[in-house]
Order: C-alpha cells, then structure tokens, then sequence
C-alpha cells in the first residue's frame, strides 16, 4: 500500500508542473494577469518539489539537443554583458529588455535541468486552440457587443478592439498559427474521429482569427501552413491530390494577400518597413562588430530618425505622425525600432547577437523529431517570418519563443529516449 501510495503522489508531482506550465501558455496572448502569475507560481513551485523529490540529478544527461538552451540563455545574457561596455546608463527600454528576455535564461535553466515527461504535444494543442477559439469568441464579443471604435472601418475596428483588449496582430497571429500546426500534429496522431471533428472545428476558427487580422505576414504564413499540412497528409494517397490542393492554396493567399487593406495600403503608399531598414542598415555598418549597447540605442536610434530625410518622408511622416497610437507614445523605441529582429540584435550587441539567433533557429531545426518535422520547420519558418519584421521584445515575445521551444525540445528528447530503450 506504501509503494502505491508513493507512486500516486510521484505521479501527481509530475503533472503539477505540466499544469502550470499550460496555464502559463494559455495565458501569453492575454499578457500579465493574476492568472498568468498563478501560473507561473503552480509552474515553479511544482517543478522544485518535483525536481528535488524524484532526484532528478541522478538521471540527468547532456544531449546535443540542449545547446539549444545554452544559445537561449545567451540571448539573455548578451543584453548585461554589452550593458557594461555601455556609456549610456541603463535606460528605461533596456531594464525591460532585459525583463522580458529573463524568459530566455528561466526556460534554458528549466530545459537542461530537465522537465516531466507527462508533457506532451497535443496538450498544448489543446490548450492552444482553446485560446484562440477564446480570443475569437472574445473578438466577436467585443464587435457586435460594444459600440466602442464605431467610427473605423469596420474590418480595422475588430483589430483596434482585439489590439487594445489582448495584444498585438504579431502576438496573436503567431499564437493561433502555432496552434494550427499542432493541431495538425494531433490530427496526424489521433485515431479516434470525435477528437478529430473537435480538433478540426477548432482549427477552422483559429485560421478564422488569423484570416481576420491586420497583419499580413501573419496571413500568408497560415496559407504557407494549411497548404503544407494538407499536401503532407495528400502525398501518401495521392500525389496528384496533394499538388492540386498545394497549388489551390498558393492561389487562395495570392488573392487574399491581393485584398488585404494593409497590402493595398503598401501598393498605394510604399512599404515603410523599407524605409527604417535602409536606416538601421546604414546605422549598423558603423558598428557592425560590438554595436551600440542598448541602451545608448534607443536614445541615438530614435534621435538619428529624425535627422534623416529618407526614414522622415518614408516612416515618421505616413506613420508616426499619422497614427494617433504611435504619436501619442512619443519618441521612444518601443514604435521606433529596426522592424527586423536580426537588425535589432545587430545594432544592440552587435554580430554575436545576429549568430546567436542564426544559431537558434539552426539548433531547433536539428531537434530529432523524426517524420514530424516538417510541422516543427513550419514553426520555425512562422517565427523567421516575423523576425523579419518585427524585434523579438514587446513584438515578439521572449516568453512564448522559448517557452514554445522548450516544449518542443522537451517532446523530442523524451521520444529519442523512448526510442532508443
């Protein structure tokens, strides 16, 4: 009764911290809330007694998979160790730099230590497309429910309403799109039809959500997604099928890409992206090797924006001082920034920063996921793609990048365990 009685609570005590750690992750798109820090505290608390009860140091191995953790924790640590060198005294943009990339250096610590192996890839699918079905319940809620906005465009009114209510289209789009991959995991590995009506009904609104979105990139990358995922489950029956429904696919986002508001906006006026890039590209060759430090960053690259007549007539003019959500946060870097994640680091750090994130993207491509990893590709491919766009910080989010690699870092090693015993 003894021996069952401790296999029971060991069993509880590994499961507890895969709770926090799905609350915490449904959490993220809805940003810091007592429900997140409930999460983290169930998350955290769990792991240790779990960690120290099962004796955890006993079966711990280095694999090559967890140099991933170590380029991680190094995305953290850069950002201090160039603040030494630094002229500038840290800045109130740096502090939270640093804040927010404290996820990197909790989850690498998490991730060599070790993690449970109850954690399992379609419990975050779950989760996932629960979320987002929320997010787009929440959305059609907000919409038909209030009168706030009622002077917008009806299209950008349900994106003013989901940007001030949950987050950001970068934040959001990249969340459902990841859930739309991991539902296709599940679908792949379930056998049980009820589960797969659920989890289809659930994907169809997640893509809905996207479809719904202001972000473009966002929306091609979902086009990129479904049509990858339907001619991988096609090619097996029919070569023919899985072509033609791929080709359907490219067709479909060609159009709808042709009719986004933000796509017809970029035809009419010029992308902007193109006119801050060419600015950061001209400010980083002046310190390519160490950069500027962040700190001393976000005081001349914003400063610098203003002197220079290609980023004025191409970037401040249509969009900062024509978007009222931009003007009234002032000069700062939080709407003032490189669009561009590699430029970011690039200019923060310098090149260690850019190989460190070339390095990350490379060591997640590698993890041994056998025959599933075109769907962990396709996550990496949704991430490049809005690194290209947008800096990894308050864009794109520190907490759901490495949280979403230690999961499938953790789902991999577990399996090549099971495998090879």
């Amino acid at each position: 009764m003894t021996a069952k009685i401790k296999d029971i609570a060991y069993e509880v005590l590994a499961w507890l911290p895969v709770i926090g750690l799905l609350m915490v992750i449904s959490a993220i798109p809805y940003g810091w809330s007592a429900y997140q820090r409930i999460g983290c505290y169930v998350l955290v608390s769990s792991y240790a007694v779990w960690w120290l009860a099962t004796r955890q140091w006993c079966n711990f191995q280095w694999d090559k998979s967890k140099w991933l953790y170590v380029v991680i924790m190094a995305l953290w640590a850069m950002l201090p160790i160039r603040q030494l060198f630094d002229a500038t005294p840290p800045t109130d943009y740096y502090l939270r730099q640093v804040h927010l990339h404290a996820w990197f250096l909790y989850t690498g610590i998490i991730g060599i230590l070790g993690f449970s192996d109850k954690l399992k890839l379609r419990h975050v699918a779950y989760v996932m497309l629960a979320t987002s079905v929320v997010m787009l319940a929440h959305c059609a809620h907000l919409y038909f429910g209030t009168t706030e906005y009622g002077e917008a465009d009806p299209f950008m009114r349900l994106n003013i309403l989901r940007r001030t209510t949950i987050h950001s289209h970068m934040v959001t789009d990249l969340y459902a799109n990841t859930a739309l991959i991991l539902g296709f995991v599940t679908l792949r590995r379930s056998s049980r039809r009820w589960e797969q009506s659920i989890i289809g009904i659930a994907m169809v609104l997640t893509w809905l959500l996207i479809l719904l979105s202001e972000g473009r990139i966002g929306m091609i990358t979902s086009m990129l997604i479904v049509g990858v995922s339907v001619m991988y489950f096609l090619f097996q029956k029919s070569r023919i099928a899985a072509i033609g429904s791929g080709a359907l696919i490219v067709l479909m986002a060609i159009v709808a890409y042709a009719h986004h508001p933000h796509a017809i906006e970029m035809r009419e006026g010029g992308e902007p992206r193109i006119a801050v890039w060419d600015y950061s590209w001209r400010m980083g060759i002046e310190k390519p090797i160490c950069g500027y430090g962040l700190s001393t960053l976000s005081e001349e690259y914003v400063k610098k924006m203003y002197t220079d007549p290609t980023t004025m007539d191409g970037f401040i003019v249509p969009i900062i001082y024509h978007i009222p959500d931009f003007a009234s946060q002032g000069k700062t870097m939080d709407t003032h920034h490189p669009h561009n994640a590699f430029l970011m680091y690039w200019l923060a750090v310098g090149i260690i920063g850019v190989l460190l994130l070339v390095a990350l993207f490379v060591l997640a491509a590698l993890l041994p996921m056998g025959s599933e990893r075109i769907f962990l590709w396709l996550f990496l491919l949704a991430l490049f793609l809005q690194c290209l766009l947008e800096p990894i910080g308050a864009h794109l989010l520190p907490q759901f990048i490495a949280v979403m690699l230690f999961v499938w870092e953790n789902v991999a090693r577990h399996a090549s365990r099971a495998d090879n015993s």
